[in-house]
């Protein structure tokens, strides 16, 4: 009687998600929900409420490792890959649009660089670098990883992006990096790099087009933020 009163409570959850989507599911009915797929005949709503009491959010259990996630009561290796999938698959998504939407687009506004190295970055646990190169209308010639690092600052060699920048014929260069703290603030020695970094790339003919700091979905343009400020002091 108790299982078949469990298999009618699965099928009502997910008749309300065929109806409704996730939009009127609270965060520890998203992850019951998600927990279905991984465990078989087990009311997964009170691992549900443990995985949020353990974390305290939807966002930083879908973040969280996996090893950590099998530390919750209910959670084995094969729950904690589901969630991790979901996290990757969201994040997997999400770049991929911005590449599709992007695959043509000028990099031409901060605005339009921040939305191209954002999604880039959803999955990043470390500090990257990484550098788009441009032709002179703004379009993306190549895009790659320059750097990386752990938890601390990534390391920019100014001289190893002005050779692929000559060596991809590039009018301009636009880069990017994580904090993986959550905090998308430029730091001093951030500002320092990208003044270094324009300097080298001026004495060759390149323009440093900005540099963005991204952290949880959200960026600030360097370049920007240093525009400003000159026009305040004056």
């Amino acid at each position: 009687m108790a299982e078949q009163l469990h298999k009618n409570h699965r099928e009502r959850v997910l008749e309300k998600f065929r109806r409704f989507g996730l939009d009127t599911f609270a965060d520890h009915e998203v992850l019951e929900l998600l927990l279905f797929f991984a465990i078989p005949r087990v009311d997964t709503n009170p691992i549900a409420h443990r995985l949020m009491a353990r974390f305290g959010s939807l966002h930083a259990v879908l973040e969280a490792p996996a090893e950590q996630l099998c530390e919750v009561e209910g959670i084995g290796p094969r729950s904690a890959d589901l969630i991790k999938l979901a996290f990757l698959l969201g994040a997997r998504y999400r770049r991929d649009v911005a590449f599709t939407d992007l695959a043509s687009a000028k990099l031409n506004t901060y605005e339009r660089i921040g939305e191209y190295f954002v999604p880039q970055f959803a999955d990043e646990r470390e500090e990257v670098l990484l550098a788009a190169y441009l032709d002179g209308a703004g379009r993306v010639i190549k895009c790659e990883e320059v750097a990386r690092g752990g938890h601390a600052q990534v390391s920019a060699d100014p001289y190893k992006i002005a050779r692929t920048a000559l060596l991809c014929g590039a009018k301009g260069v636009a880069l990017a990096h994580n904090h993986p703290d959550g905090t998308a603030t430029p730091s001093e020695e951030d500002m320092t790099v990208t003044r270094r970094l324009e300097q080298v790339l001026a004495g060759l003919g390149v323009e440093l087009v900005d540099h963005c700091v991204v952290a949880r979905g959200k960026y600030a343009s360097i370049c920007q933020l240093r525009r400003g400020l000159m026009g305040k002091r004056r």
